[in-house]
């Protein structure tokens, strides 16, 4: 699929294409999407 090593960006936006969607989780301070995929949320998502 890749012809390199693909970078942490590229796999992520090849999962949100594919229909992916990171998955919140529950913290004392709310639900939070924790990782690299909370660098891809819009403006006043869960983060």
């Amino acid at each position: 699929m890749w012809d390199h090593c693909p970078t942490a960006d590229e796999l992520l936006d090849a999962r949100l294409r594919a229909g992916w969607t990171p998955t919140p989780t529950s913290t004392v301070d709310g639900d939070v999407v924790l990782g690299h995929a909370a660098c891809r949320l819009p403006p006043g998502a869960a983060r």
